[in-house]
C-alpha cells in the first residue's frame, strides 16, 4: 500500500494541533507571548510509519505549517523533512509505546524548530536584546506548554488508531 491509513490520521491530528496552537496564540497576543508547538507533529510519523508514508505525512504537514505561519515558504517543509529524517534513522533506539521517549523527542524537535525560526528571522536583529528576550520567552513558554500538550497529543493519536481499528504499534523493520 502506498499510504498507510495511520499517516492520514496523523496528518489530521497535526492540523488540529496547529490550529489549536494558533487559537491560543491569538488569545496571547496582548502579552506578546507565542507558543511554537511543532515538535510533537514530527514524532509519531517518524517512529511509526514506513518511509513512503512518513515522507508524505511530513511533507503535507510542513506545507500546511508554512501556509499558516508568516515565514519564508518551504522553511518548515524542508526543516520537518530533515528533522524527521534524523529521528527516522535513529528510531530503533526509541520506544514509542510509552510517552517518555516521544516527549523527549518532541522537546528536542521543538527546540530545533525554535532555532530554525530564530535563524530565519533574524540576522538583522541579532544584536538587539529585545529580540533575544522574545526568543527566550517564546522558547520557555513553548516548552512549558509542551509538558502538558505532548502527552495529550500522543495519547490522542493512539486513541485515533484504536477508534479506527488500526495497528497501534510501530512498524517492525528487518535489519539490513
Amino acid at each position: 500500500m502506498l499510504l498507510d491509513p495511520r499517516a492520514i490520521l496523523m496528518f489530521g491530528a497535526n492540523v488540529l494541533l496547529l490550529y489549536l496552537t494558533l487559537l491560543v496564540n491569538s488569545a496571547l497576543t496582548n502579552w506578546s507571548i507565542y507558543l511554537l508547538l511543532m515538535g510533537p507533529m514530527l514524532v509519531f510519523p517518524a517512529l511509526y510509519l514506513r518511509h513512503q508514508s512518513y515522507f508524505i505525512c511530513t511533507l503535507l504537514t510542513g506545507l500546511w505549517v508554512d501556509a499558516a505561519f508568516p515565514v519564508p515558504y518551504g522553511l518548515f517543509t524542508i526543516g520537518f523533512l530533515f528533522a524527521g529524517a534524523f529521528v527516522f534513522q535513529m528510531r530503533i533506539r526509541f520506544r514509542a509505546e510509552h510517552n517518555y521517549h516521544p516527549i523527549m523527542l518532541a522537546h528536542g524537535l521543538n527546540f530545533f524548530c525554535v532555532v530554525l525560526l530564530t535563524l530565519t528571522m533574524g540576522f538583522s536583529y541579532i544584536s538587539s536584546p529585545g529580540f533575544w528576550v522574545q526568543v527566550f520567552v517564546t522558547s520557555l513558554a513553548s516548552h512549558l506548554a509542551l509538558v502538558l500538550v505532548a502527552p495529550w497529543f500522543f495519547n490522542f493519536e493512539r486513541m485515533l488508531f484504536e477508534l479506527c481499528r488500526l495497528d497501534t504499534e510501530p512498524e517492525d523493520f528487518p535489519m539490513l
